[in-house]
This record gives structure tokens, C-alpha cells and sequence, in this order.
């Protein structure tokens, strides 16, 4: 593996497979409680126990879990597109564009 792929690699595949990894991870736990959180307000709201003050603290916490999978999703998709300009860079650019001027010069190119 040449120079400038092996910092395509470091630089952008790597770090972007890192935050979509990790930000596919936080969504899923973030989607199960917010699935939690929406079937406890659907539990309130069917049984009749729950007070107006339960109903509406139940919908806020459900409403931050749906912020917090929304950003956990696009994070996701920005660290795949990061990830995705850097293999799409190691794949098609041609040897000679990894090549430094220093090293054209040694080789007589």
C-alpha cells in the first residue's frame, strides 16, 4: 500500500467506520428506549392511572429519546459518507496521483 492511500485510509475510512459504528451503536439503544417510553405512554393513556403530570413527562423523555435516535442516525450516515470518500479515493485514483513530488522525481517520471 502506497503513501498517500495508506493516509487515505488512516485519515478518512478509519475514522469514519468509527463514528458509524459507534453512532449505529448509540441509536440502537436509543430507539429501544424510546420504544420503551412510547408503549409506558400508550400504558398511561389506555389504563386511565396515569395523571396529566405523568402523561407529559413520560411525552418529554419520549421526545428526547426521538432527538437523541435522529441525531445518533445522521451521525451515523455522516460517518459512513466520510468513510465512503476515503475508499472511494483509495479505489480510483491511479498510483501516480499517490505519488509525492519527491518520490516522481527519484523515479525519473
Amino acid at each position: 500500500m502506497s503513501g498517500g492511500r495508506g493516509i487515505l485510509l488512516i485519515a478518512l475510512v478509519i475514522p469514519g467506520l468509527i463514528v458509524m459504528g459507534s453512532s449505529l451503536y448509540s441509536f440502537d439503544i436509543d430507539y429501544n428506549a424510546l420504544e420503551r417510553t412510547e408503549d409506558y405512554i400508550a400504558r398511561l393513556s389506555r389504563d386511565g392511572e396515569g395523571s396529566t403530570r405523568q402523561l407529559d413527562l413520560a411525552y418529554h423523555r419520549s421526545l428526547a429519546h426521538r432527538v437523541n435516535a435522529f441525531t445518533d442516525g445522521t451521525w451515523g450516515f455522516i460517518g459512513a459518507t466520510i468513510a465512503a470518500i476515503g475508499i472511494h479515493g483509495i479505489v480510483t485514483m491511479k498510483e501516480d496521483d499517490f505519488a509525492f513530488k519527491q518520490d516522481k522525481k527519484r523515479s525519473g517520471n
